[in-house]
């Protein structure tokens, strides 16, 4: 026997907590639905004797790369579709998983729909693998009893968000491997290649030019200091990252990237496009708007629209209309608002959202295809000033000696 926590709503639809012993989980949910409960969360708590067994808790399932999700859902799409048995598609999708998390998570979710649990309840305690999307368009889907046509949906909007997060990636990460590389390069430079030519020119004699004596001095700061200065780089990325990982971090990195040319209009596309993207899927779905906008304020990962979305969630609640609510935040471009309030005027929301969706996404793609472009040639000139500079400073001392030997 195992004794467990439950919440629930009773017959009356008010919310009820208690503690029951039961053999499984599978028992205490008949215990529950024969007083007329339906249990929204239910926790293992000590174990009281045999036959209890020990499962992870959702805060201990992490580390499943999402192209796993993906193929878990558009799999399990498939066999639904075909006919398959929710239980026996999920049985066989755990069979043959080869990531050793995801497959153990699979076989925890496979117990639970064995023992009666609704299949949007055995994903709910993992949102670190399956976010409040997916298990708010799963719940919909079992719901209504087509399952398999909301996992197709599902797994688009999976397969175009991976794509858009890749994508943003791409554009932040080039920029930075160049300009790590060229820094390398001329660390490099002023560590091992400018003492040799101060050596060759120390054996000349002549007073040195003010350029090369200031390009000198740099190179022995770097040799004099070179770990203090590396281990100092290394703990402060280390400390970057760190900060960046947590909220209030990634709050002050996405507000800075916003205020950045070029960089700050990608992600204010980008994060429409999410944003209309995910309400467009929920609404599909039949979820109502207000449930939908919290969805997306949760999904956008986004600090500066996050909070005009939060806004805007108290607003429509209070009785207004999206498009009007919209209207009053500079991060919702003026023609996505107006395309919602036609949609909301016309009764074709969904579709509205869908074509916004769409025509941000493309412009992420032209925005991301030209970026290389565009900086290529500032980080080229960059580079190639400063390795020139510091060749032309070693190189001032040497044609300054070929020229006084010529006369």
């Amino acid at each position: 026997m195992s004794e467990y926590t439950y919440q629930g709503v009773d017959r009356k639809g008010q919310k009820v907590t208690g503690r029951v012993e039961a053999p499984t989980e599978g028992d205490l949910r008949m215990i529950l639905r024969t007083k007329g409960i339906r249990p929204t969360r239910i926790e293992r708590g000590t174990k009281t004797g045999e036959g209890g067994v020990s499962r992870p808790t959702g805060g201990s399932i992490r580390g499943v790369p999402n192209e796993i999700v993906v193929l878990f859902t558009r799999q399990l799409q498939l066999l639904i579709s075909s006919g398959v048995p929710l239980l026996q598609s999920i049985t066989i999708l755990h069979e043959q998983s080869h990531h050793a998390v995801f497959k153990k998570l699979l076989g925890i979710i496979k117990e639970r729909v064995s023992q009666g649990s609704y299949f949007w309840e055995t994903l709910a305690p993992y949102p670190l693998v399956f976010p409040r999307l997916y298990t708010a368009l799963v719940r919909a889907g079992e719901s209504s009893g087509s399952l398999d046509q909301m996992l197709k949906r599902l797994t688009k909007y999976l397969e175009d968000a991976e794509k858009m997060k890749r994508m943003l990636k791409s554009a932040m990460m080039y920029p930075i491997i160049v300009i790590s590389i060229g820094v390398g390069v001329i660390s490099l430079m002023l560590i091992f290649v400018i003492p040799k030519f101060e050596s060759m020119l120390a054996s000349s004699g002549q007073e040195l030019p003010a350029f090369t004596k200031a390009v000198i001095d740099t190179s022995h700061f770097f040799v004099n200091n070179a770990v203090p200065i590396l281990g100092g780089i290394v703990a402060a990325v280390y400390m970057l990252i760190r900060y960046v990982r947590t909220p209030e971090g990634k709050a002050v990195m996405d507000r800075i990237f916003y205020r950045i040319p070029l960089f700050g209009g990608l992600m204010q596309k980008a994060g429409v496009a999410r944003f209309c993207r995910t309400l467009q899927t929920l609404l599909m779905s039949g979820v109502n708007i207000i449930d939908a906008i919290d969805i997306c304020r949760a999904t956008i990962d986004n600090a500066v629209i996050e909070e005009p979305v939060r806004r805007v969630r108290a607003e429509v609640e209070s009785g207004k209309t999206l498009g009007m609510v919209m209207s009053k935040y500079d991060v919702f471009p003026k023609m996505a608002v107006q395309m919602i309030q036609v949609g909301e005027s016309t009764g074709n929301m969904d579709k509205m959202l869908e074509k916004i969706a769409d025509f941000y996404d493309t412009e992420v793609e032209i925005i991301v295809g030209g970026m290389s472009k565009l900086i290529e040639p500032f980080i080229l000139v960059f580079l190639g000033g400063t390795v020139g500079g510091l060749m032309i400073a070693m190189y001032l001392p040497i044609f300054k000696l070929a020229g006084g030997a010529g006369e």
